[in-house]
């Protein structure tokens, strides 16, 4: 699977037209690609399937070459008695259960290696689909901008009529006042009549029009000039004057005669300048031998409780469950009761013995929490957040296929997340506490996009992400490793549970009780949130500080935009949008699919502190 790079730069002067031509291209390319990714999606499931088939032929066979022994070993117990007896049959069907045995653990290894390159495959394939999607809607984006360019551009020209106007004067005025009449009627008549040349010109003419009567185009008078006046007979007075007029779509005009959102005539054409990159972006795919299986048993000491492994829900306690070699996530849960956590790596048959403790407290709604460090500075600001239910995933038809179906979802515990992202001075608190060096400076840098690709460049980190950012900025350019190292430290600094947020915990809070695309509405706006085209002046160029914009209901900021947040997923998964991101892939719903150790420019991470 391929795309090629987009070099399309936000609001250069592309036509319509030529838009058009490229989003039809773009949507051809989009299209090849999503069959192509259902074709691999197929083939991984087809894969999983066989490697199921040959697991559960193996235990068959095993059975099949235990029971061939146990007959060959009878036969030779039976030549003490009968040395004549013939055996070779028995011997035969020995040897061909051992030799179909080895073909089958042949077939696991193989099948085994095949999928955990088709995953790494899917993987890659994935973040190249968010990024064809973000190209598209770019394309999209640019039209619209282009489409208000083309009716300003339409609008303010300048154009020279000439017109006739004669009047009647009247017994009581002079005939100056007659005649002052007669040129200002015959300027509102050319005026009159070169918007009405704009209108029915405009390429949009129709729909402009529908929206005509309400509009506030202007029209600029340049000069005028009297090129001849007669007065008849009857004391009518005729004039027929040149008059120079430029035409004008002040403010949002444009976008309402197009019936746009405002955002798109407040857009800042100024993008920040590029620098290039040299790029070696490798993504490592860490795997275990999943034709090994061990038995995992767990238990606690309370009834009716749900144990998660690895994200998925394997019912109550006592159980015991047959997982593949290597490390796995364990969690216990029981409403009223802390959490009980733990990563076991399976070399042998295990058992965990869970004693889950009463929780003590519980968040209060909107509680405003903030925990003291050593050298009394402080951590993150945190808001506290109720239990409760909500509709999770795309409700509004709009989604790409990982966002679907939407679902009922449930917090069962209360917990308090932070008002925003964790900043550059939290992160710098503590590198300059432990002396942590992120992957970023470790290991080729941190990726920005080049061209319409996240591309990694050496050069750039957390603290040099590619553009200004002061210590109230969200970090980025840290991957799911860095922010579980810094919530780990947090955690064990203020001797509290802090972690990345789950994704139904993060859209508990983004949603903030709405269903709609954003916790506002379902249009992002003007002046809401930093992604690209959103109309902030942060839009397309860099993040922005933290509370630049209006909190959620919740009191949570930027949880649209600014940066992609990660969370705590058996994948790994950002939520959110980005300032470079369109705002279709900041609805609340989004699913962006990442790489292991994936650290960018537009990536960062809220925190959030369990009971």
């Amino acid at each position: 699977m391929g795309s090629q790079a987009f070099e399309l730069k936000p609001s250069q002067n592309h036509s319509v037209e030529s838009l058009e031509v490229q989003l039809s291209s773009k949507e051809a390319e989009y299209e090849n690609f999503i069959a192509s990714l259902s074709i691999l999606n197929t083939q991984v499931a087809n894969e999983e399937e066989k490697l199921n088939l040959l697991r559960s032929k193996g235990n068959e066979l095993t059975t099949a070459r235990n029971q061939a022994l146990v007959n060959m070993n009878k036969q030779y117990e039976a030549l003490v008695d009968n040395p004549e007896q013939d055996i070779v049959e028995v011997q035969n069907a020995y040897r061909k259960a051992i030799l179909a045995q080895k073909n089958n653990k042949d077939g696991i290894k193989n099948s085994v290696a095949l999928l955990a390159d088709l995953k790494v495959k899917l993987a890659r394939a994935n973040v190249e689909r968010f990024t064809l999607a973000n190209a598209r809607e770019v394309l999209l984006e640019e039209i619209i901008i282009a489409r208000v360019k083309r009716l300003r551009d339409e609008f303010e020209t300048k154009s020279e009529l000439k017109t006739t106007q004669m009047v009647a004067c009247d017994t009581q005025e002079t005939l100056k006042q007659c005649i002052v009449r007669s040129n200002l009627l015959a300027k509102q008549k050319a005026s009159k009549e070169f918007v009405n040349n704009l209108f029915a010109k405009a390429t949009e003419s129709s729909l402009i029009n529908a929206h005509k009567s309400n509009s506030a185009a202007q029209v600029r008078l340049i000069k005028h000039k009297v090129l001849s006046s007669e007065f008849s007979g009857q004391g009518n007075y005729s004039t027929t004057i040149s008059v120079e007029l430029e035409g004008s779509l002040p403010n949002f005009e444009a976008c309402k005669l197009l019936d746009l959102s405002s955002r798109y005539c407040s857009y800042k054409k100024t993008p920040a300048s590029e620098e290039s990159v040299n790029i070696d972006a490798n993504n490592e795919f860490l795997s275990n031998d999943e034709s090994v299986l061990y038995e995992l048993t767990v238990r606690s000491d309370q009834y009716d409780d749900e144990v998660f492994i690895d994200g998925v829900s394997y019912g109550s306690t006592r159980l015991s469950v047959m997982l593949s070699a290597g490390n796995h996530d364990v969690v216990i849960t029981k409403a009223g009761y802390l959490d009980h956590k733990e990563q076991i790596r399976l070399n042998k048959n295990s058992t965990i013995k869970a004693e889950l403790i009463k929780a003590s407290i519980n968040f209060a709604n909107g509680e405003v929490i903030q925990d003291i460090l050593p050298g009394d500075e402080l951590g993150p600001e945190l808001i506290g957040i109720p239990a409760g239910k909500f509709q999770m995933g795309d409700m509004k038809g709009a989604g790409l296929r990982n966002e679907k179906p939407a679902r009922s979802a449930q917090i069962l515990n209360s917990f308090a997340i932070g008002q925003s992202q964790i900043t550059v001075g939290d992160f710098k608190q503590f590198v300059k506490a432990t002396n942590y060096v992120t992957e970023a400076e470790t290991d080729n840098g941190c990726a920005a996009f080049v061209q319409g690709q996240p591309q990694y460049n050496s050069v750039l980190n957390w603290r040099n992400p590619g553009f200004k950012q002061g210590d109230d900025h969200p970090v980025v350019c840290v991957s799911d490793e860095d922010s579980n190292a810094y919530l780990s430290w947090l955690s064990q600094k203020t001797h509290r549970n802090y972690r990345l947020p789950n994704e139904i915990e993060w859209e508990y809070v983004a949603r903030a009780g709405s269903i709609a695309n954003y916790w506002w509405g379902n249009d992002i706006g003007n002046g809401k949130a930093n992604c690209a085209y959103c109309g902030s002046k942060w839009s397309n160029l860099s993040t922005s500080p933290i509370k630049s914009f209006r909190a959620n209901k919740l009191g949570l900021y930027d949880t649209v935009g600014n940066v992609w947040e990660l969370t705590n997923s058996h994948k790994v998964v950002a939520r959110g949008g980005a300032w470079n991101f369109t705002p279709r892939l900041a609805r609340t719903s989004v699913r962006l699919e990442l790489s292991p150790g994936f650290r960018s420019n537009y990536l960062g991470f809220r925190a959030l502190r369990e009971n």
